[in-house]
């Protein structure tokens, strides 16, 4: 293209762009911001946030604000750990702060900037689209952009942005792995196809994975369907595809391995509910939330003589079979991994679409009106069955109007074109409508679907800086709380509105956190080991302990914050500390030190049988090791106080394990003895499994006594799948459990006291023992001198366990060991003086080594096709 080509296209892609967002654009200015009001200030705003600090202060690789603590470019590579567009807007936003344009980055800032960054994204979107459809039709540049238009502002796009903001990156690499393909079949050229690899792999493994798909569907396409008559023969194509693939993959393995590891240690239960053959989730042509056909396209299918244009009739058929798989849940299932059907893959139609128009446009031109009169009843047709069939649509709403009269109007100026193509008039007036009729849906598409149905409108200026989310008066508290803690990493349990990323949002080490990707360990911690009710049933979050006083003192966790007049079930042990106007925080008067040194082992395995409480005893009295031998004096083992005598149903019935209850609210009380209720028992610890037999029953509330969780429906694609529930309360005279009206399993029913004898004892010993330990937590690196040990055993600090950490004792490597079921540790010797811990993402020096190879490989393959 010439300079001035260059010029035009970009200044049009920033105009259209603009244009494009024009909706947000002004609800910005009102003080409405383009993020959901769920997953969007939940997760997306909250992770850049953090993200942002921790890169432009130099610490890379981990965060202690990220839940109980997590590597962050691995566990966060699914959303910006490795994002490169997020570390191209790092870039510019930190120039912009140190050159005072902008304030500090906030939560707020990040929220109002979605709009202007998703802005700038879709200018490169359309730049770079523009010039693949060019390449791809050989064709001209206007057909080329209008074609992009189609791609870049499509329903699919905005969905994205608003919702998960870094999906829509995957608008920006699909179009360049499509010209590396294109670039081997004309020019044996495989520098685009590598670099377009390694960008795909690195950025994202999920849409790499769906990308991936797609583009090897695209080449087995073009095998069937050649755009030219001298193309490179597929035996030579196949190996220029491996070797390239290869080479990407090597480049972009310091970002996909630690990711996809990251992915495959997390766990989640499989989808196990049936998928059916066929479904009709939206309306492609009127107000589908994940793609809306353009008319010109519509009409395009019924002009037969379009077909006889390669590139058309390539494009055409991929759309139209990217379209019929919309309405087959087993493809969304497919390319969301064999996982739930999830419609994410369709920003891949939108492309092809525009690609079919970019390549039809032009043709237009030598159709007659015959044709064209066959392909408008076609239009016609197909606009009043999806809209006569469609019993959601209402007829009279301006959205399903403006559908049919946009069709109309493009229809009108096809005729007018073909009629009299030679006047500039028209040919452009049909080109301008194209491109107004699609921003103008896709701003009504923002209005509607969005912002009023998808309640974009609640993300306003007044909640991200009021109480219910970045609340200073929480944060004036729990700093003043903090800044007066000595210790190492003391951790507050505190979630305002519940959002599980309240830590990373008020900034402070927590106890809660809510993402897609989690560690394995810590989760199997919650759901197995020690059966943590998290008071909400999600297989992406944990938070808290349950209320349970020995784990808070394990895991730091010396601090609680309630809301005054909702303090309920307060762990044993904590009093009232400090209080603002409306919050109070209690402190742990049993806290444990951050380093804990024992001789007392407990083989992880042995404790396989015992109860929950059983193996928070083990982790008080001395440390449990995976494989250890044990060393430990045996755990006082609680016999189960529960007697079939002692159980009574209440609002309906129980026997053979099955509970019905028939009225509003029921389920079992059980009657503590009195020998308990003359003991020096606090606490109970009531463990049952339960389960809902009705399948389709929504999510239901769960009550015992005074603790609240609920648990989610079978048919709900983010349950745990574990039924086994231990749940802690104050001792009382009764054990009430509660479910609303239904039909439920339950059974396996026992009950526990805890008198915390061995939690006060170990915080006695920590107060009789306590060594000046020198400890240094410093991002990725954790180090402890001073240890002075006085004897063989093992070590073990509050930071979750994960692979990527490193442990030198005394400067010599020494092995990881899983100690607690979940922490950090590793074996100490008598005399021992330095620990330190370290993280980097996993196997990330042998993949950096192969990115190196494999970079320097390609550069040399280039530069020597370059100059054969």
């Amino acid at each position: 293209m010439t300079k001035k080509q260059w010029i035009l296209l970009i200044c049009g892609s920033l105009l259209t762009a603009l244009l494009a967002h024009a909706f947000f654009l002004y609800q910005w200015s009102q003080g409405v911001y383009m993020t959901g009001p769920n997953d969007g200030l939940s997760q997306m705003v909250p992770f850049r946030d953090m993200l942002y600090d921790q890169f432009t202060s130099g610490d890379f690789f981990y965060s202690y604000e990220f839940g109980l603590g997590g590597g962050t470019l691995s566990q966060l590579a699914y959303y910006y750990g490795i994002n490169i567009f997020f570390f191209l807007t790092v870039m510019v936003v930190f120039i912009l702060e140190s050159l005072s344009i902008i304030r500090e980055p906030d939560v707020l800032f990040w929220a109002q900037a979605t709009v202007f960054i998703s802005t700038v994204r879709m200018m490169f979107i359309l730049i770079i689209t523009t010039y693949v459809f060019r390449y791809l039709n050989d064709g001209r540049l206007l057909p080329s952009f209008i074609g992009a238009v189609l791609y870049g502002t499509s329903a699919m796009y905005f969905l994205h942005v608003t919702y998960w903001e870094f999906f829509g990156d995957a608008f920006l690499w699909l179009p360049l792995l499509i010209l590396g393909v294109e670039k081997i079949i004309r020019e044996k050229k495989p520098g685009w196809l590598i670099t377009a690899t390694a960008i795909s792999f690195f950025d994202n493994f999920y849409f790499a994975y769906i990308s991936g798909i797609f583009t090897g569907l695209y080449i087995a396409a073009r095998w069937i369907f050649p755009l030219g008559t001298i193309e490179t023969p597929k035996r030579i194509q196949l190996k220029y595809y491996c070797f390239c693939v290869l080479l990407g993959f090597g480049i972009g393995s310091a970002g996909l391995v630690p990711a996809v590891w990251s992915f495959l240690q997390n766990t989640r239960p499989p989808y196990d509910q049936e998928i059916p053959l066929a479904a009709f989730p939206s309306n492609i042509l009127y107000d589908s939330y994940y793609m809306i056909v353009p008319a010109v396209f519509v009409l395009m299918l019924g002009v037969r003589k379009l077909y006889r244009k390669p590139q058309f009739r390539l494009f055409a058929i991929l759309s139209l079979g990217l379209i019929v798989l919309h309405f087959i849940p087993w493809a969304a299932s497919f390319f969301n991994g064999l996982s739930a059907p999830q419609h994410r893959y369709e920003y891949l139609a939108a492309f092809t679409i525009g690609c079919a128009v970019a390549s039809g446009l032009p043709a237009l031109k030598d159709v007659t009106i015959k044709q064209l009169t066959v392909a408008s009843v076609g239009l016609v047709a197909v606009y009043t069955v999806f809209q006569l069939t469609d019993p959601t649509l209402e007829l009279s709403s301006l959205w399903s109007a403006a559908i049919p009269i946009f069709a109309g109007i493009v229809l009108l100026l096809v005729f007018l074109f073909i009629k009299d193509g030679k006047k500039a008039v028209y040919r452009y007036g049909l080109f301008t409508i194209i491109v107004l009729s699609q921003l103008a849906v896709m701003n009504y598409y923002q209005y509607d679907k969005l912002y009023a149905d998808g309640s974009v409108h609640e993300s306003t200026k007044e909640y991200i800086m009021g109480e219910k989310y970045s609340a200073e008066e929480q944060q004036a508290l729990i700093d003043d709380v903090l800044d007066s803690d000595s210790s190492p990493l003391s951790r507050v349990s505190w979630m305002e509105d519940g959002r599980y990323n309240t830590p990373i949002i008020q900034g402070f080490p927590g106890t809660s956190v809510y993402s897609s990707i989690l560690n394995g360990n810590l989760l199997n911690y919650y759901y197995h080991d020690l059966e943590i009710d998290m008071k909400r049933e999600s297989v992406s979050r944990y938070s808290g302990f349950g209320d349970r006083a020995n784990l808070h003192s394990l895991w730091q966790a010396n601090y609680v914050m309630y809301e005054k007049g909702e303090v309920t079930n307060i762990p044993y042990g904590f009093v009232p500390f400090r209080e603002s106007e409306n919050y109070i925080i209690y402190e742990n008067t049993n806290p444990l030190p951050f380093v804990r040194v024992s001789d007392q082992i407990y083989r992880e395995e042995s404790l396989e049988n015992h109860h929950p409480l059983t193996r928070e005893q083990a982790m008080l009295q001395g440390l449990v090791v995976e494989n250890a031998e044990t060393k430990g004096k045996d755990v006082p083992h609680k016999g189960n106080l529960v007697d079939k005598k002692n159980i009574e149903s209440v609002g309906g019935s129980y026997s053979d394990e099955r509970l019905v209850i028939t009225e509003e609210e029921g389920g079992i009380d059980i009657s503590v003895p009195d020998s308990v209720l003359d003991s020096d028992a606090e606490d109970i610890y009531v463990s049952f499994y339960l389960l809902n037999n009705e399948v389709e029953a929504p999510l239901f509330a769960l009550r015992v006594n005074d603790f609240w969780t609920t648990r989610k429906s079978r048919e709900s694609i983010y349950k745990t799948n574990v039924n086994d529930i231990t749940i802690r309360i104050p001792k009382e005279e009764q054990i009430s459990i509660r479910m609303r009206e239904g039909d439920y399993t339950l059974k396996d029913v026992e009950v526990y006291t805890e008198d915390y004898e061995a939690l006060e004892n170990a915080a006695k010993n920590k107060q009789e023992n306590q060594r000046k330990h020198d400890i240094a937590i410093n991002g990725n690196r954790i180090t402890i001198d001073n240890l002075s040990a006085d004897t063989d055993g093992y070590l073990a600090i509050p930071v979750p366990y994960e692979k990527g950490w490193q442990v030198k004792v005394d400067g010599e490597n020494r092995d990881l060991e899983q100690v607690n079921y979940a922490m950090l540790g590793t074996s100490i010797q008598e005399g021992d003086e330095r620990v330190e811990f370290i993280y980097y993402p996993p196997y990330i020096k042998i993949t950096l080594m192969a990115a190196g190879v494999s970079l320097l490989i390609a550069m040399i393959w280039v530069r020597k096709r370059r100059g054969s």
